[in-house]
């Protein structure tokens, strides 16, 4: 049996057979991974689910981290690391908290375990199509890896002034994200998607050459091969290219840059020592720590709040003015786009370091008028620059950059 794919990077057809176990199909042309061989995957994501479950519960209830000092001491849950932002009148942190490291995953999890173990063969088809559709979308916004580093470098920043210890519940925590993050790598949607609707028969193609070529639509959703306006696996509309993907990617870049101003320029936390008030912003934070002589996280902190931001507009915007204003493309300068455009995508949520470290500091530096520290307003706007730059990075469609070339006709320019 032969499998027909379209490469999302590049737009190449590729035919290849049924892959065994750890075998991986790479696009000839971007060099992309498109699929790979497993195992067992089954078992192994149901077995890896249940195990990522237990420890997260496990992580909930009891003792996350105490902070003591001069005979005081404050001890915190997973639960409150949200639950303090909201008496700190910052609900919006605390929902961004609870649900990226907490709810989300956990609710994946459920869902990856029931999926694999025969509810998409139990529900009717449009509520499984809804249901994968739904996972698949929410897979990226769960941050509870980053949320671990955070507290890390938030341990760093406070070790020199208290005394830190670290209960069962961290070592939970840990142990699920190395459960959660295997889990991932065991799960394979293309077989998912065929529990739902096998392909009725292999597309007419003329050659080996790209999809829209072949007068070809890779469907956005499930990536099944067809030349119909709807697809007949998971019903979503399909396009050569993704509708207005220039347009969606420069509005949200604008906003990303109008957001990341007060984001700067506003104190992201407030350290209160004798009732004295010490703001911080984002940059005043990075040059506290390279004083302190914490250079490693001053050099973490400088990459992932400043460095990455900047770096991702701007890639974003050159991709932007490269399809909208090159006639044509050589292959080597197409191929080095899309890498870069690869890197931009999977780096973009690791800049809620920085949030996420001041959600911690928050809810643990919590000794009445002996110090304490509370959020900031930089930190929603810098939240919210986040969120709308990982939203621009998935708007941008990479095809585009591979239809700059002579080899497109001006035919098959529809719908672009």
């Amino acid at each position: 049996m032969q499998i027909h794919l379209a490469c999302n990077h590049c737009d190449q057809l590729i035919f290849i057979d049924v892959l065994k176990p750890e075998q991986m199909a790479i696009c000839p042309n971007c060099q992309c991974k498109l699929h790979t061989g497993k195992n067992n995957s089954e078992q192994k994501v149901v077995a890896l689910s249940i195990c990522a479950i237990i420890m997260l519960l496990s992580a909930l209830f009891y003792p996350f981290i105490s902070f003591s000092e001069q005979g005081i001491t404050q001890t915190i849950t997973l639960l409150d690391a949200g639950t303090i932002l909201f008496t700190f009148n910052s609900p919006l942190l605390g929902i961004l908290i609870d649900i990226t490291i907490i709810f989300l995953p956990l609710t994946l999890l459920v869902f990856f375990v029931l999926i694999h173990i025969g509810l998409l063969k139990i529900l009717p088809v449009r509520y499984s199509i809804k249901l994968l559709k739904l996972l698949f979308n929410l897979i990226p916004w769960v941050m509870s890896e980053i949320f671990l580093i955070g507290i890390l470098i938030s341990m760093v920043k406070i070790m020199s002034i208290a005394d830190i210890s670290f209960g069962l519940s961290f070592y939970s925590f840990c142990s699920f994200i190395i459960f959660y993050l295997m889990c991932l790598s065991q799960l394979d949607r293309k077989k998912l998607w065929h529990q739902i609707l096998k392909p009725d028969s292999a597309p007419l193609i003329g050659s080996p050459a790209r999809a829209i070529e072949n007068n070809l639509k890779a469907c956005h959703t499930c990536q099944l091969l067809t030349n119909e306006s709807i697809c007949s696996r998971c019903n979503s509309k399909t396009f050569f290219r993704t509708p207005s993907s220039i347009q969606k990617v420069t509005a949200l870049l604008v906003t990303s840059i109008m957001l990341y101003i007060p984001a700067n320029f506003y104190p992201i936390m407030h350290t209160w020592v004798l009732n004295q008030d010490e703001p911080a912003t984002i940059l005043g934070g990075i040059m506290t720590l390279w004083q302190m002589g914490s250079y490693p996280i001053a050099i973490i902190i400088f990459i992932a709040s400043i460095i990455i931001p900047l770096a991702k507009i701007s890639v974003l915007s050159m991709l932007c003015y490269v399809v909208s204003y090159k006639k044509n493309i050589g292959y080597s300068s197409q191929h080095q786009y899309t890498k870069i455009y690869q890197i931009t995508e999977f780096i973009g949520k690791w800049s809620m370091l920085d949030v996420f470290v001041v959600a911690v500091l928050v809810a643990l530096v919590q000794l009445g008028a002996l110090m304490s520290i509370t959020p900031g307003k930089g930190a929603i706007f810098f939240a919210a620059m986040v969120f709308t730059s990982m939203l621009a990075a998935h708007a941008f469609d990479p095809r585009l950059l591979w239809d700059k070339s002579n080899r497109l006709s001006k035919n098959n320019k529809r719908d672009i």
